[in-house]
């Protein structure tokens, strides 16, 4: 799990393993499907909204992730996966209500202004640092996030995985302490 979520393709950590890609594949999608959840509701004062480009299939079929950050605990609340129109936001954006928000952080895309209300929303670069960096951090650990990667996701399923994963181990430090290190070989070889 830990190699994975640190950017090695299925094929890598089965090659490190001694197993097939298909083997880890299954172990990566039983963990996440029954350890890795998002966060249930609770209070986000502050939440930074903000969209990266992914791909799915080819690089012919983009795919956006849509983002929600809690400025107070730098916590990734929820992800919508989707197109970059104002449905795939809407979705995020009524699931968000549940966490009491008071102000959402945004950046000009001309979408957030038609879903978000006034007095309850703030455009501008300077007041999205957390997520912008957030998205700087995921391209960083995550292979198929890259730009200019020949890596892509084969469905929107595996993307939800994969954004479920690195919430999990990066910014909401779920994981347990002990995976993010493996063990050293005590005997020489």
């Amino acid at each position: 799990m830990t190699l994975y979520s640190r950017g090695l393709s299925f094929r890598a950590v089965g090659e490190l393993l001694g197993t097939t890609a298909q083997s880890v594949l299954r172990w990566v999608c039983g963990y996440v499907d029954t350890v890795c959840h998002k966060p249930t509701p609770g209070q986000a004062a502050v939440v930074e909204l903000d969209e990266m480009s992914h791909y799915v299939g080819s690089k012919d079929t983009k795919l956006w992730i849509w983002k929600a950050i809690d400025r107070a605990t730098g916590r990734l609340i929820d992800w919508e996966c989707g197109d970059r129109s104002a449905g795939a936001a809407r979705a995020l954006v009524e699931r968000l209500q549940a966490w009491s928000v008071r102000l959402f952080c945004t950046d000009s895309y001309a979408t957030y202004e038609t879903l978000l209300e006034v007095g309850r929303h703030y455009q501008g670069k300077d007041q999205t640092v957390r997520v912008e960096r957030d998205n700087g951090r995921q391209r960083h650990w995550l292979a198929t996030c890259r730009r200019k990667s020949i890596v892509v996701s084969k469905t929107k399923e595996m993307v939800n995985r994969r954004m479920a994963l690195y919430a999990h181990f990066h910014p909401n430090g779920d994981a347990d302490p002990k995976m993010a290190r493996l063990p050293l070989l005590t005997t020489p070889i």
